[in-house]
């Protein structure tokens, strides 16, 4: 002997769960996605500015080169240029060989809707990190 009708709770309890769970989980997936395209990002932009100097023939070459690089890197993982910082740490002139080029870049990943109700500093830093030499063997521009 039923007390009560229960024809319809299954839709009621259904739309309770995709709301508590499932759009929590989508939220994360979305924020790890653009962390993990932060992170490809800012370690193929790393190697790229190393290159950039290592390879150019003056400073300000290697600085147009590794700018170009950067924006590249980014804007093909969907992110902002001004969010991220480029730190080149090297003896000028950086091209000389035998040099070494070090190179940091930090991206400040926004967690995804909340810039738009204007919490700015609710963001996630991803950093990369890169050196190499500039070849010993190569002629001095």
């Amino acid at each position: 002997m039923l007390l009560r009708e229960e024809t319809g709770n299954a839709q009621v309890e259904f739309l309770l769960v995709a709301v508590v769970f499932i759009v929590p989980l989508v939220y994360l997936v979305a924020f790890l996605s653009q962390v993990q395209a932060a992170a490809f990002a800012t370690e193929g932009a790393a190697r790229d500015v190393v290159r950039a100097y290592t390879i150019a023939d003056d400073d300000a070459d290697a600085a147009a080169r590794a700018a170009a690089s950067v924006k590249v890197a980014l804007e093909d993982h969907g992110l902002s240029a001004e969010r991220v910082t480029v730190d080149v740490d090297c003896v000028a002139p950086c091209v000389t060989p035998g040099r070494e080029v070090a190179v940091n870049i930090r991206v400040r990943v926004p967690l995804p809707g909340v810039t738009s109700i204007g919490l700015d500093s609710m963001v996630v830093p991803v950093e990369a990190s890169h050196r190499g030499v500039v070849d010993r063997l190569r002629a001095t521009p």
